[in-house]
């Protein structure tokens, strides 16, 4: 491969000679040293790759690549765009990843009894599937546009709770409310239920939803801030400051502020004041609340604690409606992660990375076991890179990863020195159906089910009794009807799934045990589990009595066992205000880490989710490639997105495409 100081002795010493004689010698090198740089920038390693989608390999020593340039742990949304930006960038890279059988992290899909189910990606944001928006542009770049999605029509969301009869006197009481594209049609869908003659409450709804928007906007700028030089931060200082503002609020204070006292974002920017009940006493405000609280699934934080951040990015990442995958979710890792074989890399299943090396204070390598060795017989491999990313979480780095008497390890898990803490779990209910998703009229949008309208003392009295009470939220959705190729694949079968919350701290005691062998005792507790979510199905669709014959339960278990969570948190870190406090910046929401050779990737590097997770991704491979490298892989990016963009309206020019392609970059419009 030709160096850069060899690329600029072709380039620069030709063009020097075409200058007159009395040009000054050192105004030919500048110009040259110029022409050089521009022609490296352009000339992008992954551009012309042919890519053709394999699964990876189960780790063997054998497999490894020569001349590493970076192993990133964990082939999640997170890590296989990490992987996938450095490969493209010319990177060797490794990306390990310890499921037995597949890639994908929460992005994996799986059989059994002959159907087929996702696990963690089960719908995203319209934006991710259109490839002329920001996320859907940066997945559409790193799988060589074979990602495919499919719009979701509306309503995409309609959320269910239980009969109510606090009502206002002479307004509807429905149980359903429909969450449909476009944040006005979806308020007036909802007050169409609620109130439909109060204009002053719309008034505050499109302030609530105004205030989502801000927060958007906010990330954006915090995101463009992980990859500028820190001497340009001063301009973004303004949006991020004002970001940390709203994010230091909880949810049902903002509500509040905004419903009760009719607080604007102006208003909120200077003070927020506490809310003096965790219920409203006006029965048309209360609805209300509680519907609008509808996201929640997205981040999993009551309202009472959940940082309005978090809330509001979610409620605007879906404003303009929802997609799914074509085809498994599962090819969105395969589509990905086979970039990295193609240039050079590769991709390793089976492999359990159970320590990071430290060598004069840097991360140099990792040793690596198979995961299907239960018993650790063999000797863990030793490999080597300048550059080790881990897209597995802050908490599996600072608590398994790194060697515990470690200085920075030791301030982690300081409490005086770091306040964060990990995502609660989830519990998730796999059911199968026979008979096709028509016949059997199931949705074709999703459905999340609220115990009630008090959503904080829903989810108290879940928390302290899971066999008694039912889950303060359950999404219920049906992959069969939004995959249009299901029904070809999967002929006959229809499936479901189901997903509430589920703490640690009920299955700790389990700990160790393993799959299938976990005792009766855990049997009994998932039993009755189980049942709060098949009654939760069959009143919400309640043509599917007697047609589920197979059921499967998942627990805080299943998702350590298979994401390799840390006490299951696969949300990452816990949205809570306290994740932006000043304390806990160098922990989370950045790439960066305070060891040299080491990053992060994934959620923890900036945003939880499907779509935050591969924000953090891209961000990790900056903080690697560097600041000049970074606008490399920028450019690349704009010229495929500019590109995308003409071939979506021929009539716009060149410059035309490239400025609406830098447009939507920098401001997600």
């Amino acid at each position: 491969m030709i160096t850069n100081k060899q690329l600029f002795y072709l380039l620069a010493i030709p063009l020097v000679s075409f200058f007159p004689y009395d040009v000054p010698l050192w105004t030919m090198v500048v110009i040259g040293l110029a022409a050089a740089f521009a022609f490296w920038l352009v000339q992008w390693p992954g551009q012309d790759v042919k890519v053709n989608p394999v699964r990876a390999s189960r780790f063997s020593p054998k497999l490894i690549p020569n001349k590493l340039d970076a192993i990133v742990i964990g082939s999640g949304s997170g890590g296989c765009a990490c992987a996938n930006l450095l490969a493209q960038a010319g990177k060797r890279v490794l990306l390990l990843e310890q499921h037995e059988e597949r890639t994908g992290g929460c992005t994996h899909s799986f059989r059994q009894e002959g159907c087929e189910w996702d696990t963690g990606l089960h719908y995203t944001s319209i934006g991710m599937s259109k490839t002329t928006q920001r996320p859907g542009a940066l997945l559409n770049f790193m799988t060589k546009g074979k990602q495919k999605f499919t719009r979701l029509e509306d309503p995409y969301d309609q959320v269910y709770f239980p009969p109510d009869s606090n009502v206002k006197p002479g307004c509807p009481n429905h149980q359903l409310y429909s969450f449909v594209t476009g944040g006005e049609n979806t308020i007036d869908s909802i007050l169409h239920n609620i109130d439909p003659n109060n204009e002053e409450l719309k008034k505050k709804c499109m302030i609530w939803m105004e205030l989502c928007r801000f927060i958007n906007d906010g990330f954006t700028a915090l995101g463009i801030s992980r990859v500028l030089p820190s001497f340009l931060h001063f301009l973004l200082k303004k949006r991020i400051d004002n970001l940390m503002k709203l994010a230091s609020y909880c949810v049902w204070d903002v509500q509040y502020a905004v419903f009760n006292l009719g607080y604007n974002i102006e208003d909120l920017l200077r003070d927020c004041p506490k809310a003096p009940s965790p219920t409203d006493p006006d029965p048309v405000l209360r609805r209300v609340k509680a519907v609008l609280t509808h996201p929640i699934g997205d981040y999993a934080v009551q309202p009472r604690d959940a940082t309005f951040a978090a809330h509001g990015i979610t409620m605007a990442h879906y404003e303009m409606g929802a997609a799914y995958t074509v085809g498994a979710t599962q090819n969105i890792s395969i589509r990905s992660s086979s970039l990295v074989r193609a240039m050079g890399g590769e991709v390793l299943i089976d492999a359990t990375v159970n320590e990071i090396i430290m060598e004069n204070g840097r991360a140099v390598g990792v040793r690596v076991t198979n995961t299907s060795d239960a018993n650790n017989k063999g000797d863990p491999t030793e490999i080597r890179a300048p550059n080790i990313i881990c897209a597995t979480s802050v908490y599996n780095l600072y608590n398994k990863l790194l060697p515990q008497d470690h200085p920075i390890v030791r301030d982690f898990q300081d409490p005086t020195k770091r306040s964060i803490r990990q995502s609660n779990g989830h519990v998730f209910l796999f059911c199968k159906m026979k008979g096709d998703p028509t016949d059997l009229e199931l949705p074709t949008h999703n459905l999340w089910y609220f115990n009630g309208y008090d959503l904080d003392l829903a989810f108290d009295k879940y928390f302290a009794n899971p066999e008694g009470e039912r889950p303060p939220t359950v999404y219920i959705g049906f992959p069969c009807t939004k995959d249009p190729t299901w029904k070809k694949r999967l002929p006959g079968i229809s499936n479901c799934i189901l997903i509430s919350d589920g703490l640690w701290e009920w299955f700790e005691k389990w700990e160790g045990t393993t799959v299938h062998n976990r005792g009766p005792e855990y049997e009994v507790f998932k039993s009755k589990l189980t049942k709060h979510l098949l009654d939760i199905l069959y009143e919400t669709v309640p043509q599917l009595r007697g047609k589920v014959e197979y059921f499967t339960l998942g627990t805080p278990l299943t998702e350590v066992t298979y994401l390799s969570s840390w006490h299951a948190g696969s949300y990452g870190t816990k949205c809570l205000p306290s994740m932006f406090a000043k304390m806990n910046r160098k922990w989370t929401t950045t790439p960066h880490t305070q060891i040299p050779g080491l990053y992060m990737a994934g959620s923890d590097a900036f945003l939880p989710a499907v779509c935050g997770a591969m924000y953090g991704g891209c961000f990790g491979a900056a903080a690697v490639l560097g600041h000049v490298h970074t606008m490399r892989m920028t450019w690349a990016f704009l010229r495929h997105f500019a590109s995308t963009l003409r071939e979506e309206n021929p009539k716009m020019s060149w410059l035309e495409s490239y400025t609406t392609a830098i447009q939507k970059l920098a401001t997600d419009k």
